[in-house]
């Protein structure tokens, strides 16, 4: 039996919305969900935060942070940085028959045709070899990323509610605020150099966050239909 996403020719509620702080975007992911209606919000972050995975335990560093720049997210994973990023949060309908895994690889479909359309070739990685717990989602193996050679540009997460499922993702644009690098520690910023890859320098292009939201938002709908062909 085919794992099902959402009925063909799904009509999304797609937009964009505006820059908020790190509880108000979290606060609003939750409220969609509860809504359990077929939509995809794109955002960006302000100011610049980072976002726990949920019942995540915070490195000691980002005590140092305000904490407007801090949020533990609905949906699992790994601490993601913000501020440089897209941010999307997908809400589907849940059936007795829809696929976690399905929906999953579909966001990350997404994201990888967005990176391909620029020219970068990323790939899906679906599984993870790491045995450890996770502490960074962009300098660390996880599943469900889209990568660049080793090293990522992309992650989800997911979370299953009553009514539907939740997928929240990063990708990141620019190199990570120099606000949130000022105060990690000299490891974790050569982590993040190392294994993280923001798709500027994947592309090798002067893009804005603003212009990936626009393509991404103008194909969401294709890309989401193709991905299980796009990878």
């Amino acid at each position: 039996m085919a794992e099902l996403l959402v009925a063909p020719r799904t009509s999304w509620r797609i937009f964009l919305d505006a820059p908020r702080t790190a509880d108000q975007q979290m606060a609003a992911d939750v409220a969609l969900a509860m809504q359990a209606q077929p939509v995809v919000r794109f955002f960006r972050w302000q100011p610049p935060a980072v976002s726990l995975g949920w019942k995540q335990s915070p490195p000691a560093w980002i005590q140092a942070l305000a904490s407007e720049c801090v949020v533990e997210r609905p949906t699992g994973g790994a601490l993601a940085v913000h501020g440089s990023d897209v941010s999307v949060a997908i809400v589907v309908p849940r059936t007795s028959a829809t696929s976690l895994h399905a929906l999953l690889k579909a966001a990350c479909g997404s994201a990888l045709a967005l990176c391909r359309s620029f020219g970068v070739p990323a790939q899906p990685l679906w599984e993870s070899t790491a045995r450890a717990a996770l502490t960074y989602c962009l300098a660390e193996e996880s599943p469900y990323a889209v990568c660049v050679g080793d090293r990522k540009v992309a992650g989800f997460a997911a979370r299953r509610y009553t009514k539907s499922c939740l997928i929240q993702g990063s990708l990141l644009v620019q190199e990570i605020p120099s606000a949130l690098r000022e105060v990690m520690p000299a490891s974790i910023a050569q982590q993040y150099d190392q294994r993280a890859v923001p798709l500027t320098e994947a592309a090798d292009a002067e893009l804005s966050e603003a212009v990936v939201i626009e393509r991404w938002v103008a194909s969401w709908a294709t890309w989401w239909e193709q991905s299980d062909d796009a990878v």
